[in-house]
């Protein structure tokens, strides 16, 4: 797929409450995890927007600052957000705490975008789908709207909800998050 046809989301709107400090700067093999993501979605974007809090940084990344529209409200929030400011047909939308990432992993998932589908999803060999990483059609943004509008923060409650998800198997190191400081290997930290 073209990097024109998508719009890169980070998700970094997080109060990184059980890692206990600003999870996005927590420094993996000598860089932020923010920016390790950043340089993964990078060249497979056209333009990279950072969903963030109101009054957050940008972590200085060469990012469209885009506020998600309830705060406390969760990465759907920022989906939405994302969904209504990217002008593409696709959103590439990653959390920031995924520092392993890697940018065949998304190419792969680009790969599957078509018209009639509504994300594309990667699956992990344990069989769990990651929504935090995956693609969606930007046509998928009123039922995001109404999932947000109805409290159904859950993101897996949206897939379920969505009509075309489709899957593509991934391995699980690319997709290991970092939710506490004990997560990060000690020999990358």
């Amino acid at each position: 797929m073209k990097k024109e046809s998508v719009t890169g989301l980070i998700l970094a709107g997080g109060a990184s409450r059980r890692f206990g400090r600003e999870k996005a700067r927590a420094v993996v093999a000598g860089r932020p995890m923010i920016e390790r993501v950043y340089r993964a979605v990078a060249p497979v974007a056209g333009t990279v927007l950072l969903s963030v809090r109101p009054g957050q940084e940008d972590y200085g990344l060469p990012v469209r600052r885009v506020e998600d529209p309830v705060e406390g409200a969760g990465p759907l929030a920022g989906l939405l957000a994302g969904l209504e400011a990217a002008g593409t047909p696709w959103l590439l939308a990653v959390a920031c705490d995924l520092p392993f990432l890697t940018e065949a992993v998304l190419r792969t998932l680009l790969a599957a975008c078509r018209p009639g589908v509504d994300a594309v999803v990667p699956r992990t060999p344990d069989g769990r789908r990651h929504p935090l990483c995956a693609a969606y059609a930007t046509t998928v943004r009123p039922v995001v709207a109404e999932q947000l509008a109805a409290g159904r923060r859950a993101l897996h409650a949206l897939l379920d909800r969505l009509e075309a998800v489709h899957l593509i198997d991934v391995p699980a190191a690319p997709l290991r998050n970092i939710n506490r400081p004990d997560d990060l290997p000690t020999d990358l930290r």
